[in-house]
Parts: C-alpha cells; structure tokens; sequence
C-alpha cells in the first residue's frame, strides 16, 4: 500500500508547487532625501546662531552616502536641495515628484513655541535657547493612500534612533497654540503631518524627520558633532535598506 501512495504524494507535491506564489521581488528603490528649507527662508536659528538649513544639509548629505552601498543593485538615494525662493513648496514637490521616488524622506532639525525660549545677547547679537525640548519626531502623512507605508518607514526610523541611544519628543502633542499634534504612536514620537505640503501631497512613502531640537544647547553641541551625525545617519540608513518592498 506504501508504494501505491508514492505516485499520488508526487502528484500532490508537483501541484502545490506549480501553484505556489513566486517570490517577492522589489523594484530598485529610489530615494530622495530632501534637505528642508531653502537659502533665503533658512528655517529656525540654533542655540548658537546657525540656521536650521545648514545642519539639514549636512544630515541629508551623510544620509545620502550611507545609503547609497546599502541599496539593492539598480537602487539611488538623491539628496535634494531647493535652492530658489519657494514660500509655497511648489517646486520642492514638483522636484520631488520628477524623481518618482519610492521613498521620501524629509530632513530638519527642531525649535519649540516662543514661550519656552529663554534669550541671551552674545557679541551684541540675541539669540534663544531652550532646555523645555530634546530628541527627535517624526511626521507621516496619516490620511493618504501612502499612509500606511509612510508608518512603518517611521516606526523603523524611530527604533533605529531609539536603539542608537535617541529618544522621541512629545512636545508637538501638547495642547497650545502652534502644537497640539496628533500623536499617532506616543512611544516612537510619530505624528500626523498631513498639514506639511511635502507629506500632503507625496505619491509615495514619506517621512519628515526633526531630527533633533536644536534650541537646545546640549543636543546642538551633540548634533554638531561629525561622528554623533555618522553614527545616527548609519542607523537610519541600516533602517531604510532593511524595509519591505513599498
């Protein structure tokens, strides 16, 4: 009888792999790492004076090169700079979308609302500062047909930087003037950022990322740091390279 069931196991066998779905196989990603802000609307001041923008650069443009020997062959990772005058974002997402991207992510470095800046003059010059806010956020668009690819991008950035000793703030999500975010997952900082024209409007995956609050001292002193930014924009990347096909 054993021998009679042999034929029919093959049989079997033979069906179930001629029926069995192929593997998944992901098209090259592309990645576009946009640098946020422009020259002539450079975005918030550190502690120490420097425009948000250059600091942005400077992320986007590590994050850029870490990315690039962890893509599949055939993949690219694009760091975008506008460079004109933009107070509505058109070209920003006009670039953006020329690229058919598979993957947006949105660099900038974070300030907190005038009520919690303290003021110092400096060599004449006045300048701000904060101890009210530290660590990263993260913004997604949560109303979009990309939303929920957008999360889990975001959740695997945020575990990235909370392995790489970074903690999420909760500053957007109190309740005043200028904040009052909707917090879409409290332990990993993750916002809805359907009110940012970049997310609002992206085709594809999308991710803003504040990386740190640079209105504060310490974490400006860390952020300025070559070797904090490689060890943070290594993290990220190794998250990025590591995400299911979109």
């Amino acid at each position: 009888m054993t021998g009679g069931l042999r034929p029919l196991a093959l049989a079997g066998a033979l069906a179930l792999s001629a029926c069995a779905e192929p593997p998944v196989t992901c098209a090259p990603p592309r990645i576009v790492v946009d640098i946020g802000h422009t020259p002539d609307a450079p975005g918030t001041v550190s502690a120490t004076g420097v425009a948000e923008l250059a600091y942005n650069r400077r992320f986007a443009e590590r994050l850029t090169a870490a990315l690039r020997p962890r893509l599949a062959t055939g993949g690219s990772a694009v760091a975008l700079e506008i460079g004109e005058p933009d107070p509505k974002l058109d070209h920003r997402v006009a670039a953006i979308a020329a690229r058919r991207p598979s993957l947006i992510l949105s660099i900038h470095h974070d300030s907190v609302q005038e009520r919690y800046l303290t003021r110092r003059i400096v060599d004449r010059v006045e300048l701000t500062e904060t101890d009210a806010a530290a660590g990263f956020s993260l913004f997604v668009p949560a109303d979009t047909p990309v939303a929920a690819a957008s999360l889990t991008a975001a959740r695997a950035i945020a575990d990235a930087l909370a392995a790489a000793g970074e903690r999420p703030s909760l500053h957007h999500a109190e309740p005043i003037a200028g904040e009052n975010r909707h917090l879409l997952d409290p332990a990993r900082g993750i916002y809805a950022g359907d009110f940012l024209k970049v997310l609002r409007t992206a085709a594809a995956p999308a991710v803003l990322v504040e990386v740190g609050v640079i209105k504060n001292p310490a974490e400006e002193r860390r952020l300025s740091d070559p070797t904090e930014v490689d060890r943070l924009t290594t993290a990220v990347a190794g998250a990025i390279a590591a995400l299911p096909c979109p």
